[in-house]
């Protein structure tokens, strides 16, 4: 799938009014954009020549399902916990330093997880009557919590592993209760 209809995709998704929208988040042929796109950064970035271990090691989600746990928490607290990862990793990305060639994959990383994070809010919003997530601060998975490393292409794995694993059951549960 090319650029400009990635772009038209995630405009459709993000404009207000728009009557297909549900259609289109529910699909989740949607979620694979993004895995695509992951996974060609990570390719890119790859080939980057310099690539050294971090100086100062990272902290990225711990994305890992399990799904004992994922049926005692509340559809909130996953959507809590989804965007609290989507935070986290944008934090990475914008404030790591590196060469400029993996540099430019982490930009485009950022432009994805932002769209990532509409998606969930928009999705949210509309089985949720317009309302946004509400953050319960007392609420930690065990799932949450972080892992620290020094490889940067940790990025792009975990990020393509929260897009199939957690923002995907996240998704199928807000459309399950809502257009299917």
């Amino acid at each position: 799938m090319d650029v400009n209809r990635v772009y038209l995709l995630i405009i459709l998704v993000l404009s207000p009014g728009v009557s297909r929208t549900s259609k289109i988040i529910c699909d989740d042929r949607f979620i694979l954009v993004f895995v695509n796109r992951t996974r060609t950064m990570e390719r890119m970035a790859a080939q980057c020549e310099d690539q050294k271990p971090l100086l100062t090691p990272i902290f990225i989600p711990n994305v890992e399902v399990r799904v004992a746990n994922r049926q005692n928490i509340t559809i909130s607290q996953q959507g809590n916990e989804v965007l609290s990862h989507l935070n986290l990793f944008l934090n990475v990305t914008q404030h790591v330093k590196t060469p400029a060639c993996m540099s430019q994959q982490l930009k485009q990383l950022t432009r994805n997880l932002k769209a990532v994070k509409g998606l969930v809010n928009k999705a949210w919003r509309q089985v949720n009557n317009d309302t946004d997530i509400t953050e319960e601060a007392s609420f930690v998975s065990s799932e949450a919590l972080s892992t620290i490393s020094s490889d940067i292409m940790d990025i792009f794995h975990r990020f393509v592993k929260l897009l199939q694993g957690k923002v995907s059951l996240l998704l199928n549960t807000l459309c399950d209760g809502s257009t299917r």
